[in-house]
């Protein structure tokens, strides 16, 4: 028996028997899954499941296929982390699996689920390394899982027999196992709340506008990353899947001859050359991705901002906001910082660096706000290492900070939009890590989940419990300031233009990175 007294609701609720530090639900007369009772890193008890099959593993024939979903009759045990999907640094195939962490309680009350996507640029990540025990301490049901990634979740030849867009379908197919099966651990299908950084929250904003995922969940968090985004949509798939078989040592212009030979490759040479995929006249961007999501008329029908424009979209309550210091990522790949050489190409090849990536429809009007966002961060003279705090603003502002300010200006538009929570994460202490040019890109995962960060500090500590209990209240409530709440945190409106300022403090504040802000939009019109 298991030795909570605090736990006999949830016991009774979930058809749960249990033994030692073993806990078996049963998802049907036929199926079961076996997890363990465990406690968090403040001794709060709760159940964890790790590695529960929720689709046929994509092998084989099924490579690059839209998944399958996995059924089972006896028992499957979800006591360790599945391996990740295929990607650089290994993992395998058979990986779509993921993770039910349920809290204890005192009573049956159907829990809010959080069910989060990891961020990696389309090409890397995992559900691993996402502790849940702060959510655990606030009583919402954590959901983790692997979705597919890198050529294996996203190369498309835009046809019938790879469309694209599988890492997505993974996405979809799990909250659509969450939507059978949650109410099973005593989450509520009804309070779904999807959550992701990065990536991650690129996907988000992808499953809000894709008629494929609608009603599958009831609220979102959107962290650094937004499907408008420069980076957000692949304009020329086919050409990355032909390059990676010339790269592999195939040339052919048969689309059905190259999948038969992708399908015979193995997982880990179909990864392995990310970078050597992308052409040299992409290459020189300040953004380059070797994979993203397509648009292939079916999950992602056309450009996400177009959705949006027209209110064709999931109108949900939706917590959204990013770092001070978002570009220090893409500086790094670049390596403005650190290398002449690429100083040196930013500096000669401005315009070709910047205006393939400006959401402006003609060549002409692209080239143009190219000099003019050159001569707003730059000035008229060289790009110097000396203007380091200018080029990490500029790729903030590019990836990140005008895609997710011009997306909740035009979602906050629609009379009938639901409420928009807006933050600027702008935390500069120094368990934060290097915050010299702005609080780092991944930052806000460093607070969600335990053990990222190591030693922190007591005003690290603080912050974090405060940022838990909003992004917690905003699960469970739709609001991060239900009432009771201390920090009051007021939702978006185009008049105001308020926002959370996040720093060691909760301020609300308006017009975020004015400056900046109005000379985006005025190149680029919302």
């Amino acid at each position: 028996m298991i030795g909570y007294s605090a736990a006999f609701g949830l016991l009774t609720a979930l058809c749960v028997c249990a033994q030692d530090s073993r806990v078996t639900v049963s998802l049907s007369s036929e199926s079961q899954v076996v997890g363990l009772n465990t406690t968090t890193v403040r001794g709060i008890p709760y159940y964890s499941f790790r590695g529960i099959p929720y689709a046929v593993p994509p092998v084989g024939q099924l490579r690059y296929k839209d998944p399958v979903p996995y059924t089972w009759n006896g028992s499957v045990e979800a006591v360790e982390d599945a391996p990740r999907c295929s990607q650089r640094s290994g993992g395998q195939e058979d990986c779509l699996y993921l993770n039910v962490y349920v809290p204890l309680g005192n009573d049956s009350s159907p829990l809010a689920v959080m069910f989060y996507i990891y961020g990696g640029k389309y090409a890397r990540g995992s559900a691993t390394n996402k502790p849940p025990d702060y959510f655990m301490d606030h009583g919402v049901l954590l959901v983790t899982f692997n979705y597919r990634v890198s050529s294996i979740g996203f190369l498309s030849l835009l046809n019938d027999d790879i469309p694209g867009n599988a890492g997505l379908k993974d996405q979809q197919m799990a909250l659509q196992w969450v939507q059978r099966n949650i109410a099973a651990f005593q989450g509520d299908p009804a309070s779904v709340s999807v959550g992701g950084e990065s990536a991650g929250g690129c996907s988000v904003g992808d499953l809000i506008t894709s008629p494929a995922a609608a009603g599958l969940f009831q609220q979102a968090t959107i962290i650094s990353g937004e499907a408008i985004s420069p980076w957000g949509i692949l304009p020329d798939p086919r050409q990355r899947a032909f390059a990676l078989a010339e790269v592999l040592g195939f040339s052919t212009n048969d689309s059905q001859q190259l999948v038969d030979f992708l399908r015979t490759q193995d997982a880990g040479d179909l990864v392995r050359h990310d970078v050597d995929i992308i052409p040299p006249e992409e290459a020189i961007r300040l953004v380059a991705m070797p994979w993203a999501p397509v648009i292939d008329g079916n999950f992602i029908q056309e450009y996400p901002i177009n959705k949006l424009r027209t209110g064709r979209y999931s109108k949900v309550p939706i917590l959204v906001g990013y770092t001070s210091g978002e570009g220090t990522i893409g500086e790094q790949g670049k390596g403005y910082l650190t290398s002449e050489a690429a100083l040196q190409e930013l500096n000669e090849h401005f315009v070709e660096a910047a205006a393939p990536l400006v959401r402006l429809p003609t060549a002409e009007q692209r080239e143009a706000a190219a000099l003019r966002i050159r001569e707003f961060y730059f000035g008229s003279g060289d790009i110097t290492l000396a203007q380091a705090q200018a080029i990490i603003d500029l790729m903030t502002d590019f990836g990140f900070a005008e895609p997710s300010d011009t997306a909740v200006r035009i979602m906050a538009n629609h009379s009938d939009a639901a409420p928009i929570f807006y933050h600027l994460f702008d935390y500069r202490g120094p368990s934060i890590g290097d915050s010299t040019y702005g609080t780092p890109h991944g930052s806000q995962r460093s607070m969600l989940f335990s053990g990222i960060v190591s030693n922190p500090d007591e005003e690290f500590i603080q912050l974090r419990t405060n940022m838990v209990r909003l992004w917690a209240n905003f699960v469970k409530y739709g609001t991060p300031s239900p009432d009771g709440e201390t920090i009051e945190w007021t939702a978006f409106n185009n008049a105001d233009q308020n926002y959370m300022h996040i720093t060691n403090t909760f301020e609300m504040k308006q017009n975020v990175l004015k400056e900046r802000m109005d000379f985006w939009h005025e190149i680029i019109p919302v």
